[in-house]
């Protein structure tokens, strides 16, 4: 009877462990439920906020094109947009507002070639910049055209900051050395102009004259024919000599 009486007590213990425990489980799946429904709300949150942030950016950005002329109030492409969406290899909101400002007009294909040579990526010279007269006043003309572009976009609430986009926008650091290059200077003479390797004049010169070509497009598609000749003269001025060979050991 003793025996039987404590199988019952054990029996009605483990019964009591088990609802404890299942009760424990269940209070467990319910707070996972709960924590996986708060997942779900707050990445529809950061959807949602993202997809917001995405439609103001964009349409902070139409402001910028409408104000620098590129489309019309209705978002219509004008010349200035279809000029802009042929170039690719620099800032083609600051290479169309010079062609659209009449900087390139004064200038002659040797200072075009040099000018536009800012648009191009490449490596930083550590020595001081000291230019020629020729070139000093379109370099500023290019600078002020990019601060301009900079405080539009601060001014339709883009996140930038103008002074840095001044500076990443405009490298004047080959200026001189593709002004006297375009104007039938050796390589060996060039290379002695600057601190910067060789190999990155070469890389920079190919890249500008792929650069040039695509302002030439540009120029030809807005019926600039002058610029359209200008850029194309550019072009013929630089592609010669050991940069533009097809080989380096020949």
């Amino acid at each position: 009877m003793v025996y039987l009486l404590s199988l019952l007590l054990l029996f009605c213990c483990c019964t009591h462990v088990g609802q404890s425990q299942n009760e424990l489980q269940l209070r467990s799946f319910q707070r996972k439920a709960e924590v996986n429904l708060e997942i779900q709300q707050l990445k529809s949150k950061m959807r949602d906020s993202r997809l917001q942030k995405f439609r103001d950016e964009l349409r902070n950005r139409s402001q910028v094109l409408k104000k620098l002329g590129h489309i019309d109030a209705d978002g219509i492409v004008q010349l200035k947009g279809q000029a802009a969406c042929l170039i690719e290899t620099g800032d083609n909101l600051l290479a169309t507002e010079l062609m659209f400002n009449g900087t390139f007009n004064d200038l002659n294909h040797h200072q075009v070639a040099a000018l536009t040579s800012c648009f191009i990526p490449g490596d930083r010279s550590e020595e001081k910049i000291q230019l020629r007269d020729e070139l000093e006043k379109p370099l500023q003309q290019l600078q002020d055209s990019a601060r301009r572009i900079a405080e539009i976009q601060h001014e339709c609430k883009l996140e930038i900051d103008v002074d840095k986009y001044v500076v990443a926008s405009v490298r004047p650091f080959l200026m001189d050395v593709i002004y006297c290059w375009s104007m039938g200077a050796s390589f060996a003479e060039v290379i002695q102009m600057t601190d910067i390797f060789e190999g990155s004049i070469t890389r920079l010169a190919r890249r500008l004259d792929e650069f040039l070509n695509q302002l030439k497009a540009a120029a030809h598609a807005v019926g600039e024919v002058d610029l359209e000749n200008k850029f194309g003269a550019a072009s013929d001025s630089i592609r010669r000599g050991i940069i533009f060979a097809n080989s380096l050991y020949l």
